[in-house]
C-alpha cells in the first residue's frame, strides 16, 4: 500500500469532500481517500493495481481534484 497527499485549498463542506473522494477513489486501485482538516486529501493506494505507472496515477489524481475547482497547493 501507498500513499499520496497533497495540500488542497477550499475543502470546507460535507459535499467538497464528498466530491474528491467520488472522482479519485473511482480509480482502480484506490483503496481510501481522505481530506484532513479540510486542507489535505490522502488518498491510499495498490500500486500493484494501478492500470497506468504511479506517474501518471500521481497527475491524474492531480487533475481531476484540480477539475473539481480546487486549487493543490505546493508543499
Amino acid at each position: 500500500m501507498a500513499t499520496l497527499s497533497f495540500k488542497v485549498g477550499h475543502v470546507y463542506c460535507h459535499s467538497c469532500v464528498g466530491a474528491v473522494g467520488t472522482f479519485v477513489g473511482k480509480i482502480k486501485g484506490v483503496r481510501s481517500v481522505n481530506v484532513v482538516n479540510n486542507d489535505s486529501a490522502v488518498i491510499e493506494y495498490e500500486p500493484s493495481e494501478l492500470e497506468m505507472d504511479e506517474e501518471s496515477f500521481k497527475e491524474i489524481v492531480r487533475a481531476n481534484i484540480e477539475r473539481l475547482g480546487f486549487r493543490i497547493k505546493a508543499h
